[in-house]
């Protein structure tokens, strides 16, 4: 009988990291660090693992690949997009953005997840069948989201708990904040910072970028072109050519990284740390001891959320579509969604952590 052992992931924000053992093979689920300073997935005692595959290339998802050295140094199978952005290797396996693929003898199959380029869920062909969602979002105006398939038990993206405020609405709260002046956004280059972009070029405003939001714009509209919704990839590359630089306080500026500590978000945070301009916006989460931190609890930015994960309908819609009997909800805060998760989820049951048979 396969089993699904959690590692880490579950229970509140930290580091992916699944363990599936088919019967004939062991294959990992992602192998992230963070996003708090310092946090990786206890991997000793696990002992070898036939394959990593990976779900994107977002440093909570992907960046303890050294630990794969603890367990007998399997080959990594991402999408060739995630691929060019992991540290070179003699090891990486192509995965497709959509389509089946044989992994140390089972079926895997993938589709975009809407959440970052080159990302996938992935559904593993084992039991009942397993569904690992990953970071996904279907309301993206960015990434390509496409329909699961059925399975018997479902990793899915409870980051947002039981949260469902769309992204319209979020998207009207980030318009009145940019009418009220320049505005600095400490974004993922790779994730929402390009949609945010879009976002604010598409409503008129002026925009600037660092290096690493433009290099993001011009890969999404040329090599990364697969994973964008149909008929964005001019719009995109327009506002790769158009965007200004960030020289002082004006219009709407991003940055990466997301939490300030490091690259042009932090050089630009110093410099404006004390001013009252820009107003500074941080749009995702805040890892404890960071800039995106200190500075939002101190008053001179604020938090705003854009939404890049599911909200509690769209997961409630996932596990009714795919059948699903036993639902881990993963990098969400259990303690206080459990009994909402319990309820909308009904009558799949709901398991936080150990061993999942199925």
């Amino acid at each position: 009988m396969p089993t699904l052992t959690i590692v880490s992931g579950t229970g509140g924000k930290g580091p992916a990291c699944f363990l599936v053992d088919t019967g004939h093979a062991r294959l990992m689920l992602d192998l992230g660090y963070g996003p708090q300073p310092g946090l990786r997935p206890d991997v000793d005692g696990i002992g070898h693992v036939d394959a990593l595959l990976l779900s994107h290339s977002h440093r909570d998802h992907a960046g303890s690949l050294q630990l794969r050295a603890h367990l007998g140094a399997p080959p990594v199978h991402a999408t060739d997009i995630v691929r060019r952005r992991l540290p070179p290797a003699d090891t990486h396996e192509a995965l497709p953005l959509q389509g089946s693929a044989t992994v140390a003898g089972t079926t895997v199959t993938t589709g975009r997840s809407g959440h970052a380029p080159g990302g996938v869920w992935l559904h593993l062909d084992v039991g009942g069948g397993l569904l690992y969602m990953g970071d996904n979002c279907a309301e993206s105006a960015l990434y390509a989201w496409d329909t699961p398939p059925a399975a018997e038990v479902v990793i899915l993206d409870a980051s947002y708990g039981d949260d469902d405020v769309t992204l319209a609405e979020r998207a009207r709260a980030f318009d009145a904040a940019f009418d009220a002046g320049p505005t600095l956004l400490p974004v993922p280059p790779a994730g929402r910072g390009p949609e945010i972009a879009l976002h604010a070029a598409r409503t008129g405003r002026a925009i600037g970028v660092d290096d690493a939001v433009r290099a993001s714009l011009r890969n999404l509209a040329t090599g990364d072109l697969a994973c964008l919704r149909e008929g964005i990839a001019g719009d995109v590359a327009r506002l790769a050519d158009d965007a200004g630089a960030i020289e002082h306080p004006e219009g709407v500026m991003l940055a990466g990284i997301a939490d300030g500590t490091s690259g042009a978000s932090a050089a630009l945070l110093e410099r404006w740390r004390q001013s009252t301009d820009p107003a500074i916006i941080f749009s995702g989460y805040l890892p404890p001891g960071t800039p995106a931190q200190t500075l939002t609890q101190s008053g001179r930015a604020r938090y705003l959320r854009w939404n890049v994960h599911p909200r509690l309908s769209d997961n409630v819609r996932l596990v009714r579509s795919t059948g699903a009997g036993t639902v881990v909800p993963a990098f969400g805060d259990a303690r206080r969604h459990r009994g909402a998760w319990e309820t909308a989820f009904a009558p799949a049951r709901i398991q936080i952590d150990g061993i999942v048979s199925f």
